[in-house]
């Protein structure tokens, strides 16, 4: 196993063996003061999300107990939910029980999309790509063109951290990997996915940790 292998197994690893279905992780993120965050009318998350996406057939990647999900149920044809963590997926499971147009599914390396090419109308995660390794956030666009139908679109919410490269995710403020998100832009280049929106900005402080990045299938 090469060193990148290895720290994208620590990072799935932090939230994929996490013990108990009542992880105090899950209900912690949702609460609405953090929801808000994502969710209210004047959020960039709400705002991107309203303008870009086709709700006909989405899927939410490293969507945790489906609490992003959660809040676009009602108006999707289909909803696709796929995370790494036993725990989390158990309760999206239990969450979208009467919902039959929803579909959980568990990852089993976290960095690829066991469906069918040309698929989704739509995908997007939000407060998970940031932690991720570089490569990790690669493989994850390289596969979003595969699965997403043409002109479909994608709101990839990542790291725009840009020192420690040579460190860990957990050593750097608010858990973010480094990722410049230039990075981004090559992958989506090389990906055959054209950029129409990325926009950087603050977690928390002052410095632009964070990024949000709209991509479409060409």
């Amino acid at each position: 196993m090469t060193e990148a292998d290895a720290e994208h197994e620590a990072i799935a690893d932090t939230w994929r063996n996490v013990g108990a279905s009542d992880y105090e992780y899950f209900e912690r993120y949702e609460k609405p003061e953090f929801l808000a965050l994502f969710w209210a009318p004047e959020s960039r998350f709400r705002k991107a999300f309203e303008q870009y996406l086709d709700l006909d057939d989405v899927l939410d990647i490293a969507s945790g107990a489906g609490r992003h999900s959660a809040q676009i149920v009602g108006r999707c044809r289909r909803l696709t939910l796929i995370d790494t963590s036993v725990d989390a997926t158990a309760l999206a499971r239990r969450r979208f029980a009467s919902a039959s147009h929803v579909t959980v599914t568990l990852s089993t390396d976290g960095k690829s999309l066991p469906f069918e090419k040309g698929r989704f109308s739509s995908v997007f995660s939000y407060d998970s790509m940031v932690h991720f390794e570089p490569l990790t956030v690669a493989s994850y666009i390289m596969e979003v063109a595969s699965v997403l139908k043409p002109r479909g679109r994608a709101i990839l919410h990542h790291s725009n951290y840009s020192e420690n490269p040579t460190g860990t995710f957990k050593e750097n403020p608010d858990w973010r990997n480094f990722m410049p998100k230039g990075f981004v832009e090559h992958v989506c280049a090389r990906a055959g996915l054209t950029i129409i929106e990325q926009q950087a900005f603050p977690w928390n402080g002052d410095s632009k940790t964070d990024a949000l990045t709209v991509m479409e299938k060409d």
